[in-house]
């Protein structure tokens, strides 16, 4: 069994009376043990989450791995953006993501659309039109 200052040291909170005191007030509307009860959760609470293991893998990476799962593009799929981009000039992009967000022009077809569901709008920021071959 801990102290309670064992338990507000464990938790963070300062040694001196005016940090142990700015902890304690959030809880003086309550009577005697209650008080003390609530008190004693929330450092047990604050405990946890100091002690508490920490993830090993970063949330980024599991972003960056839900990216590189994509299926990879049909040569229909890549023909629709090439049209689409011969269509729009060098701001197709934008004009494609603002129609799959529901704006004008509505000329986003089925496959164009198959995409944003698929693939996303995150995906053709970064998406890059293959070079033509050159003869």
């Amino acid at each position: 069994m801990s102290t309670i200052g064992d338990l507000e040291r464990r938790a963070g909170i300062g040694a001196s009376p005016a940090e142990r005191t700015a902890f304690w007030l959030q809880f003086h509307h309550l009577e005697g043990e209650a008080c003390l009860n609530a008190g004693v959760a929330e450092l047990r609470r604050l405990i946890a989450l100091r002690e508490a293991p920490r993830d090993p893998k970063p949330k980024t990476r599991a972003v960056r791995l839900a990216r590189e799962a994509l299926p990879p593009l049909t040569p229909e799929q890549e023909a629709a953006l090439q049209a689409y981009a011969v269509r729009h000039g060098r701001r197709w992009k934008s004009i494609l993501n603002n129609a799959w967000m529901g704006g004008p022009p509505y000329d986003d077809g089925g496959l164009l659309r198959g995409l944003r569901n698929s693939h996303g709008p995150t995906w053709l920021q970064s998406y890059r039109l293959p070079k033509p071959d050159r003869r």
